[in-house]
C-alpha cells in the first residue's frame, strides 16, 4: 500500500481499465514503472489486457493518501473497517437470541445499525469511484484513451441500498415482535 523506498514518497499506482486498446508502450513490470518515475519520467501506463497499472507523481500528499486508501491492493481501507464493524454486530445480535426470546430491543437497534452501515457503504463506493475517475481524467496522459478505476466498486450481485432496505424492514418486524412480546406478558 505504501512504497518501499524512500525515494518514492511521491509516487502512487492505480488499478485502472481501458475499453480501447492503448496506444502507449509496455513496461515490464510496475517496479521498473514506479523507479523511471520517481527519476522523473512521465507517468507511466502498464497494461495487461484491458487492466492495467498507471504509475504517477502525486506531489500532493492529501491525495496520495486518498489514491492508496480508495485503491489499495487488498481492498480498500474503509470497506474492510466496514466489514470488521458488520462481523461485532452481528455477533452480538447472534449472542443476544435466548431460546423463546427471539426479539430483543437491543437486536432492534443493532439491525438499524447493519442498514446504516450497509448505506454508509454504499454512498463511500459511490463516492470513492466519482473521485477516482475525476483524479484518473486529470491525471491521464494525453493519447491514452478514458481509463477508469478497477477496484471492488459496484462488484457486489446485491446492492448495499436494497440489503439496507431489507435490514430496515426486518428492524421494523423486530421492532414489532419486541411490542407483541411486551403485550403477551401484560396479559399473562
Amino acid at each position: 500500500m505504501f512504497p518501499s523506498s524512500p525515494k518514492a514518497d511521491d509516487i502512487v499506482s492505480v488499478n485502472v481499465r481501458q475499453h480501447l486498446p492503448s496506444t502507449s508502450a509496455t513496461i515490464p513490470s510496475v517496479t521498473i514503472a514506479k523507479e523511471e518515475v520517481a527519476a522523473g519520467k512521465p507517468t507511466q501506463l502498464i497494461m495487461h489486457a484491458q487492466t492495467g497499472t498507471l504509475v504517477l507523481r502525486e506531489p500532493q500528499a492529501s491525495r496520495r493518501l486518498l489514491v492508496r486508501i480508495i485503491n489499495a491492493e487488498k481492498g480498500p481501507l474503509p470497506l474492510m473497517l466496514a466489514g470488521l464493524i458488520f462481523s461485532f454486530i452481528m455477533a452480538a445480535i447472534l449472542n443476544d437470541v435466548k431460546p423463546g426470546v427471539p426479539f430483543s430491543p437491543a437486536n432492534t437497534r443493532r439491525l438499524y445499525w447493519l442498514a446504516a452501515l450497509f448505506i454508509g457503504c454504499e454512498v463511500y463506493q459511490r463516492a470513492a469511484f466519482w473521485w477516482m475517475q475525476h483524479y484518473l481524467h486529470s491525471v491521464t496522459p494525453p493519447g491514452i484513451a478514458e481509463l477508469t478505476p478497477n477496484s471492488e466498486f459496484s462488484s457486489s450481485l446485491v446492492s448495499n441500498g436494497l440489503v439496507a432496505a431489507m435490514l430496515v424492514i426486518l428492524a421494523a418486524s423486530y421492532r414489532r415482535g419486541v411490542q407483541l412480546a411486551e403485550e403477551a406478558e401484560l396479559t399473562v
